[in-house]
């Protein structure tokens, strides 16, 4: 892909709609001041009241590009182009005659720093343990989108560059300081490097204390309560997600390699970033957006159902999306207290199966008789982090041959049978990599492995491994080195297991009958953190749901090559991507992570965190 050295000139040729301005189809070409096309230039429109928020397409290798079947006042439509490393300088319309006529000047900018991906600010060696392990931990962090954290930068970008070290340096240690060092940005001439690092512990152990909650000053997540044994322990270096000894490893990198001005990104070349574009003429990305101001976290399709199945975790209630008319019906999960829905997979007779989070519970939702049924934690289970079913290559939830589906404790380690019938729930923890707690091993994705009795599982921090559920006993396991990041599966009928690999931003291909890891495969933005992964079967190919970097990656098995599609927004954090086999289409949420109370009449009700997103590839 060459680099563009002159002005890119966009043409809108035509919007073109029937004599009641209700309907009408947007189509234009993307050309340089030479007349030459220039692929890849999002267009993205916003029309104001409609269901669709907005609606994506992009220039093909010719610069055209179209939106049809649009309706409402054309006159009313917002438009914005993009493509890293381009800037908007001159836009002229003419509306007459049926006809409006765009004409959109860009030209090539130096700094791009409001436009990269967050995995841009992930800096040093992409290879090694720490830059695995920043990946792992600080990936969420990048995506907050809290309120607080916006005007803290705000205030610094208001300061000489020569500043803003002391500045962030010391507002780290006195706002956010739970490490109890006295003044750690104090001069320190025998290790220069040192108030860095104590303004990264601080800023780690804050990270730790937001994390427990939905929000700074939301209610606690998992049923704790302040002070509790349980809260403790996770606010406790030995026991939290960051672990002394990752803590010791990451904090320097970062202290090294995080940028303190993040004013200025120069030389940022989008397709050796970021791997070739796969999008076409026909791509087209839409985003509902939600009528409420909530925490959308999963969504599900279920067979026989018109409506796309969401929850929002912060108001604890399920909700059906009807996306040809943005209508939405809503189901609150019943219990008291917070339950926390967060996980959500789909079973072949259209039951929707819920993960409580802060209950512990485990949901199943009818969505033909609109019924619920709920099934208690085992006995005793004082703590615990339910969290991803065990689907086939459908992503349908299955039985075994018991009679059971199988779950994740994420908090525990262990692995959750779950008879349908009885509710009778048995626990079977799992080995552990050398090193590793129970609770920050975080047992993640799980598979069932078609014809077969056996589950497949991963750890965040260790194994992926399978359990025959015949026996219950564990008889696979898949060593991966420290920082790799094992995180949700997906499995084919020919028995091939796809990990994404967080920390390392890779695909492992495993062979289920030896439990041998056959290939890595390296998406092309090493920052990309890799969530979770779907196979598509139709069109073999893996599509790869990425919370760092704005958009989704697709892996064409055959050819074993990458290609990107950009989402419509930055910061869009993604965890999993659903596929509608009735029409190809994908479906996703975006899911950041949101800190403290976000002030609507301030911001408006429109935010990443209440839509549901279609992509058309």
């Amino acid at each position: 892909m060459c680099r563009f050295n002159n002005s890119l000139l966009i043409f809108f040729f035509a919007l073109v709609w029937g004599g009641d301005l209700q309907a009408y189809d947007l189509v234009g070409r993307t050309l340089n001041v030479e007349g030459k096309p220039i692929p890849h230039v999002r267009v993205r429109l916003v029309t104001p009241g409609e269901a669709a928020y907005s609606s994506t397409v992009f220039s093909d290798g010719d610069g055209q590009f179209s939106i049809k079947g649009l309706s409402g006042q054309p006159e009313n439509a917002q438009l914005d182009f993009f493509r890293i490393g381009w800037q908007e300088v001159d836009r002229r319309s003419d509306l007459r005659s049926g006809t409006a006529t765009y004409a959109i000047t860009l030209r090539p900018m130096d700094n791009v720093a409001a436009q990269v991906p967050p995995s841009a600010w992930l800096r040093g060696d992409k290879s090694s343990l720490a830059y695995a392990l920043s990946n792992l931990q600080c990936s969420n962090c990048h995506q907050l989108g809290a309120e607080r954290v916006r005007a803290f930068a705000s205030e610094l970008a208001k300061l000489p560059v020569d500043d803003r070290v002391e500045a962030w340096l010391k507002r780290a240690a006195e706002d956010l300081a739970y490490s109890g060092k006295d003044k750690p940005w104090a001069d320190d001439k025998e290790n220069p490097s040192h108030p860095r690092v104590d303004a990264w512990e601080s800023m780690v152990q804050y990270m730790r204390y937001v994390t427990l909650r939905l929000g700074e000053h939301q209610e606690l997540r998992w049923g704790l309560e302040e002070g509790s044994v349980f809260y403790n322990a996770l606010l406790a270096p030995e026991t939290s997600l960051f672990s002394p000894a990752d803590m010791a490893i990451i904090v320097p990198n970062l202290a090294l390699n995080f940028p303190v001005n993040f004013d200025e990104i120069t030389g940022y070349d989008d397709v050796a970033e970021l791997g070739d574009y796969g999008v076409t003429a026909t791509t087209r990305i839409d985003e509902f957006v939600l009528p409420t101001f909530g925490w959308t976290r999963e969504l599900a399709i279920t067979p026989g159902s018109d409506r796309i199945w969401f929850i929002e975790t912060d108001k604890d209630r399920l909700g059906g999306l009807d996306p040809r008319d943005g209508s939405v019906e809503w189901f609150d999960v019943p219990g008291e207290g917070s339950q926390g829905p967060h996980t959500m997979n789909a079973d072949a007779d259209g039951n929707l199966w819920i993960a409580l989070e802060n209950s512990f519970h485990i949901g199943r939702f009818n969505t033909k008789t609109k019924q619920w049924r709920m099934y208690p934690p085992p006995a005793n289970t004082d703590f615990g982090v339910t969290h991803d079913f065990a689907y086939n290559s459908d992503r349908h939830v299955e039985a075994d041959s018991h009679g059971r589906i199988w779950i994740t404790d994420m908090g525990k380690n262990e692995l959750w049978a779950l008879n349908i019938e009885s509710g009778e729930i048995e626990k079977f923890r799992q080995p552990l990599s050398p090193g590793e707690s129970h609770f920050h091993s975080l047992l993640y994705g799980a598979a069932m492995e078609t014809g077969t009795d056996r589950v497949w599982w991963a750890q965040l921090y260790g194994y992926v491994g399978a359990v025959d559920s015949t026996n219950n006993a564990t008889d696979r396991i898949v060593p991966f080195e420290k920082g790799a990041g094992p995180r949700r599966l997906a499995i084919g009928d020919d028995g091939i297991l796809w990990v994404p690999l967080n920390g390392k931003a890779q695909l492992a291909r495993v062979n289920t009958a030896t439990g041998v890891v056959e290939a890595r495969y390296q998406i092309p933005d090493h920052g990309s953190t890799p969530y979770g992964v779907t196979l598509d079967k139709k069109r073999n190919v893996i599509w790869a749901a990425t919370s760092n970097s704005d958009r989704v990656y697709r892996f064409d098995i055959d050819t074993e090559r990458w290609s990107h599609y950009p989402l419509p927004r930055r910061e869009s954090f993604i965890r999993m991507i659903e596929l509608d086999p009735a029409t190809g289409d994908l479906w996703t949420t975006y899911s950041s992570l949101p800190v403290g109370k976000r002030d609507a009449a301030k911001y408006g009700t429109q935010s990443a965190n209440n839509m549901l997103v279609r992509i058309r590839p």
